[in-house]
């Protein structure tokens, strides 16, 4: 994520706003991680802490045989000395090794513009048969039934849905997110909303009285609404005698379903159009072990799916074109910050087969990737390629990559 919208507010009145959402939503949040089993012993995941609530409760339901890693871009608002660990930075870059039995979301993916990718590497951390519990908003939901200002109320929300858009994301996100589990492989085990229908004064308002002054000139940028009309709605908030729906909450449970990767055949994945996709199933990874072989002949099919996705659970995306109901190119690859490249696409693996080179699919995936890494904001693509593969090469060197550096290796036994 390149911005939090609320990262340039006061830190005092973020964290009085991220402590009115945990006097506001912990109660239901908790209610829907014990409907998705959480119990003593489980490994949880907290992304996106906030002031840090639900990972200390998740804590003492887990006690000691279980364990809690909650990972925030800022951990500024966490008290010292916290039971569980802690990690700061990108989930999609943090190099996490383990995997979980519950990951828990609260107000975070409707941030995100590569949500999609959040989900995909949360996937890979989950463990078979684990759970992921989602709780994301949909404000065009909004009804306000009772103000001083409705129309002020009305527009400011306009405004709120416009600012969403207007920086690619969703302001209904909550209400499409089990299309977007669906997509990155999970199955919905529960999908259940609720409207936020109250007076003004109550936990809910103030948290939106809050959101709106710290946004206010994001607000104001969309031109849907005036100060006049910030001030109305903020009043609304404050006071007992109004009444509207803020917004609604859609809680998603999902489920990583339980495979066996080696039984399971090509044959169960559903058919598709040619194009290039993102191997997130079983099914697919298998498919592209063929492929892979060729480049990487030391590899078994006992033991592919599970290393590819241990790589998942790391970052690692695999890529593959499809065409004529066979993959005919793959690329691995991982997003990675350093000191060297700064944000950087560094590709693992790139093989076209063999009997389909000189097609163009080694371009046509090479170009995805470059469209990739532009999305990802990163500012280099980098690669190694074997000594002895002369084809390659002048493949690389045709499509303007340098030859940067000279690659050393050596070998250790492990302690």
């Amino acid at each position: 994520m390149k911005e939090y919208l609320f990262a340039s507010q006061d830190q005092e009145a973020e964290y009085k706003r991220l402590c009115l959402i945990q006097d506001s939503f912990d109660e239901k949040s908790q209610k829907h991680l014990l409907q998705a089993g959480l119990r003593e012993g489980y490994d949880c995941l907290e992304v996106g802490l906030g002031a840090g609530s639900m990972a200390s409760w998740m804590k003492a339901r887990v006690g000691g045989s279980g364990s809690v890693l909650g990972v925030d871009l800022n951990t500024d608002f966490i008290a010292e000395n916290v039971d569980y660990e802690l990690l700061e930075g990108d989930i999609l870059t943090l190099d996490i090794k383990r995997s979980f039995d519950i990951i828990h979301l609260r107000y975070v993916l409707i941030h995100n513009k590569n949500s999609q990718e959040i989900l995909q590497r949360l996937y890979g951390l989950l463990k078979p048969g684990g759970k992921l519990v989602i709780e994301e908003p949909d404000f065009t939901l909004a009804k306000w039934m009772d103000a001083k200002s409705l129309e002020s109320c009305r527009r400011v929300n306009s405004a709120i849905c416009r600012m969403f858009e207007k920086k690619g994301l969703k302001a209904h996100f909550g209400s499409t997110v089990h299309l977007s589990l669906e997509e990155a492989g999970f199955g919905i085990d529960e999908n259940r909303s609720y409207l936020h229908l109250c007076s003004g004064n109550e936990t809910v308002a103030r948290v939106m009285a809050s959101s709106v002054r710290a946004l206010e000139k994001r607000y104001l940028e969309t031109g849907l609404c005036s100060n006049e009309d910030i001030e109305g709605y903020i009043q609304a908030c404050e006071d007992p005698e109004s009444l509207g729906v803020y917004y609604a909450t859609v809680a998603v449970t999902a489920l990583k379903k339980e495979t066996d990767a080696v039984a399971m055949s090509v044959a169960e994945e559903p058919a598709r159009a040619d194009g290039i996709y993102i191997a997130r199933s079983q099914a697919e990874i298998l498919q592209c072990f063929e492929l892979m072989q060729t480049l990487r002949p030391h590899l078994t099919r006992e033991g592919f799916a599970e290393q590819v996705n241990r790589q998942i659970a790391e970052g690692y995306f695999l890529f593959y074109r499809y065409q004529s109901s066979e993959v005919v190119a793959l690329a691995g690859c991982r997003l990675g910050l350093n000191l060297a490249w700064g944000r950087h696409l560094y590709i693992d693996d790139l093989v076209t087969s063999v009997d389909r080179r000189s097609e163009g699919h080694g371009q046509a995936l090479l170009d995805y990737l470059i469209g990739f890494a532009r999305e990802k904001e990163c500012g280099q693509i980098h690669l190694d390629s074997s000594v002895q593969r002369f084809g390659a090469h002048k493949f690389y060197l045709r499509e303007d990559f340098k030859i940067a550096s000279h690659h050393f290796s050596k070998e250790v036994s492990p302690l």
